[in-house]
């Protein structure tokens, strides 16, 4: 309990960046575990109360005692979810089917406690685009879960929606900085933010276990190949799966054009990592969607050489595979092995099926003279959904050997270098979902 209540430097931090912007203020007295009142009701929270704050252990958590004046309530929520849907015509889609009017009063009428709106405006101050994020994967969360639970009520999947990734007011901002590239012990760091999230909001007014369920397990995979814990099937509940997949989508809905076709790729890869209904729906949408957008202008410049770049990082992969195979095998290796085996193969059936998977020279590859339009624009595509889920999963492979035996931690190290590595260092932001 007093580790729960100890002060977490990076998030104080923020706390005092509002201070100096919009004003923080205690909610009540601030007292320390032993009775030390450390900050009054009412007073503000700044620079000067910072080192006071961090040398004790608090009574009740800061989060609970303190009000960030001007939160995001002072621009309306539904405003914004609104323009999202008017600008993004997947987003559109995924809002249909006769529920859109569902969703839009759900989230009118959606009002947040003191505490949850303190939190989300320092997640929505850290860059202009987050506030946007949090309603659209709140909104696509809305939509997935009425496909199937449509008797549910939408509130803690809304409010889980807003607050998937508080838990990166508890991370170094250094590590999440655009660019910044990760090493092992920071992943870990990384990959704890939803249980750091859930532990605060089980216990926070207007949040609860059932919000803190849906973002506990929204990085989790049904193939297990995700985290914090790395569960499978149906050990994880389907608010984490409906979560999970709405920040997926999300994330190709704000990469602006051609979001519809992005997403089909992306849902090829999905197979076993999501309920299938869940896909279909997500299916049904981007296609509808990709229907109508125009064809975006690609330059074909590299593009083939890329594709001959990522075909032998696969190949890269596979050598992993075997390399470690002759090797005497813990069970954990092992299943981490079969799970990489799973993962190269569907990345290379995703390069098959666009007529990618090759190496050589230019005239072996099927492609030869110029690509038309439409061909570059696809290829495009499926060049950046394998390129991050490479990526992804260099950074899976680097945190897991954490769990291994030494002896197999450092054999899996050693074939990451040897194989993997080059080239494939990625910033923080392009290795995790979110």
């Amino acid at each position: 309990m007093s580790e729960k209540l100890a002060v977490n430097e990076h998030y104080l931090n923020r706390l005092v960046e509002a201070g100096e912007t919009r004003g923080v203020e205690a909610t009540e007295d601030i007292v320390s575990g032993t009775g030390i009142k450390l900050v009054a009701k009412g007073a503000a929270i700044d620079a000067r109360t910072r080192d006071r704050l961090l040398q004790h252990k608090l009574l009740r958590p800061l989060e609970q005692s303190t009000r960030v004046v001007g939160g995001v309530a002072s621009r309306p929520m539904d405003e914004v979810a609104r323009a999202l849907i008017h600008r993004h015509p997947l987003l559109a889609k995924l809002c249909d089917e006769g529920r859109g009017a569902q969703i839009e009063a759900a989230f009118t009428s959606l009002r947040l406690t003191v505490s949850l709106e303190s939190l989300l405006t320092l997640y929505a101050d850290q860059t202009p685009e987050k506030l946007e994020h949090a309603v659209c994967v709140s909104l696509i969360a809305a939509a997935l879960m009425l496909n199937l639970e449509p008797t549910r009520p939408l509130q803690p999947i809304l409010i889980a929606g807003l607050m998937h990734d508080i838990g990166e007011l508890y991370i170094d901002p250094a590590i999440l900085a655009p660019g910044s590239v990760i090493t092992s012990e920071q992943w870990k760091l990384v990959a704890v933010h939803p249980v750091i999230a859930a532990n605060l909001l089980g216990e926070l007014p207007g949040a609860g276990p059932l919000v803190a369920q849906a973002v506990l397990h929204h990085h989790e995979r049904l193939d297990g190949f995700g985290y914090p814990r790395g569960l499978r099937g149906d050990a994880i509940p389907l608010s984490g799966q409906v979560l999970g997949l709405a920040e997926a989508i999300t994330g190709v809905v704000e990469s602006g054009q051609d979001a519809g076709r992005q997403a089909g790729v992306m849902l090829k890869l999905m197979g076993q990592e999501f309920d299938r209904r869940l896909l279909d729906r997500v299916s049904r949408a981007s296609k509808a969607g990709s229907a109508a957008e125009p064809v975006e202008g690609v330059a074909d410049d590299g593009l083939l050489d890329q594709a001959s770049t990522l075909t032998g990082r696969l190949q890269a992969l596979l050598n992993i595979h075997e390399q470690m195979s002759t090797m005497q095998q813990s069970p954990a290796l092992g299943e981490l092995l079969a799970k990489v085996e799973e993962r190269q193969k569907r990345l290379s059936q995703t390069l098959s099926s666009a007529g990618l998977n090759f190496s050589g020279d230019v005239s072996a590859r099927g492609y030869v003279g110029p690509l038309d339009a439409t061909l570059r624009h696809e290829i495009s595509v499926v060049l950046r959904e394998v390129q991050w889920r490479l990526r992804e999963l260099h950074g899976q492979l680097v945190w897991r050997a954490e769990s291994l035996g030494p002896t197999e931690q450092q054999r899996l190290r050693s074939a990451l270098a040897q194989h993997l590595e080059a080239g494939l260092a990625a910033p923080l932001a392009e290795t995790i979902a979110g």
